[in-house]
């Protein structure tokens, strides 16, 4: 499947669970001295979504450690700024016997802290959340601006020049947003250099976001493209460019996604878990479609981060990606039957089933 190669050295320390692990494009120092011992596992924790002050971030991260999942991947933002502390407390507790060397932690900048020093701010503020001294992988969230309001009207942002850039942040505009970005890849550059990333990357970036980037990136390319990824929506392009850049791709909403609604699953034809394709093929392995369609994409060499609450599921995610419990994954006819879902070219606004409310989803903006 074009993956083993990259992904041979698998885990150890949690119980030789079989979850391969890539290694990702890092640097030791302002020279550019390339490391080789940043490896990140191709199974991670989602946590977008827990319920806020409940507890829930806290308890999966827990249990997910418990099954063996090293990796967790979170966000600053995540349920109104308070997942970070959850999984901080988690990872510090008694019940935690993991040791920090053994995790893989990833967290992402929030757009309201665009720019160097702001960047600095946020992540400053993510590893006193976290309670660590250095974050395995961190991404820049989202390519676009900060707004300064909720209450945006679609028949301002459809008469205004600017597009939805009208309700941009002060400094987040159409013109500085380019820029923007670089002065926080720059800072991000420098947490490197002062030992607080171990690697770099970015999330829900184009082509021409990357391209951009590169243009004054010191560090380049960046680690990892996290990107909404699944059958109905493979980012054929996107994945090429990544591949021939040296960029691993990591896939959310693998299963779907939390966010769509009805009118967009018949639009589709129905949620992936439901499709005739999915539902085959795992009969044929006496698999789960959920467990086919994590496959589908560590099979490709693609990081993926389901979300759940259940260890029982936990423990399907780790045996859907195992080279131990799944050695051969799936075949050449699964992956061509799989491909029969691709919508991209077809519902453009359909495929789309995250960040579904902003009005630059498609980000089709420089």
């Amino acid at each position: 499947n074009g993956v083993d190669e990259e992904c041979s050295s698998q885990l150890g320390a949690s119980g030789d669970t079989g979850i391969p692990r890539i290694r990702l494009h890092a640097v030791a120092n302002k020279q550019g001295d390339k490391r080789d011992d940043v490896e990140m596992p191709l199974l991670g924790l989602g946590t977008y979504k827990f319920k806020k002050d409940a507890g829930e971030a806290s308890r999966a991260v827990l249990d997910a450690l418990s099954v063996g999942i090293r990796h967790i991947d979170t966000a600053f933002v995540y349920a109104g700024e308070k997942t970070e502390i959850e999984i901080g407390n988690a990872l510090s507790s008694a019940e935690c016997t993991v040791p920090r060397s053994e995790l893989f932690l990833t967290t992402k900048q929030w757009r309201a802290y665009h720019g160097y020093d702001a960047t600095l701010k946020c992540l400053n503020l993510s590893l006193k959340r976290l309670q660590t001294d250095y974050i395995d992988l961190y991404l820049i969230h989202w390519p676009g601006p900060a707004y300064n309001t909720m209450a945006r009207s679609k028949d301002v942002i459809e008469q205004s020049p600017d597009g939805p850039f009208c309700y941009a942040k002060d400094g987040h505009g159409k013109n500085n947003i380019k820029a923007l970005r670089a002065d926080t890849w720059r800072a991000m550059e420098d947490a490197v250099f002062e030992g607080k990333c171990r690697a770099i990357g970015v999330s829900n970036f184009t082509i021409r976001h990357l391209e951009a980037l590169r243009e004054t990136a010191r560090i380049w390319p960046p680690a990892v493209n996290q990107v909404e990824l699944h059958p109905y929506n493979p980012q054929t392009e996107l994945v090429a460019y990544c591949r021939t850049h040296g960029i691993v791709v990591e896939a959310y909403a693998s299963l779907g996604g939390q966010d769509s609604g009805k009118k967009t699953w018949k639009t589709l034809g129905g949620p992936l878990s439901q499709r005739a394709q999915v539902v085959d093929i795992a009969k044929k392995y006496n698999k789960s479609p959920s467990q086919v369609l994590l496959r589908w994409a560590t099979d490709q060499g693609h990081v993926v981060i389901p979300k759940s609450t259940n260890p029982k599921h936990m423990k399907e995610n780790v045996e859907a990606v195992s080279f131990i419990d799944w050695k051969a994954g799936l075949d050449e006819n699964d992956m061509t039957l799989l491909a029969e879902l691709d919508q991209s070219q077809l519902n453009i606004d359909a495929v789309r089933l995250c960040w579904i409310r902003d009005p630059l989803k498609h980000l089709d903006f420089e």
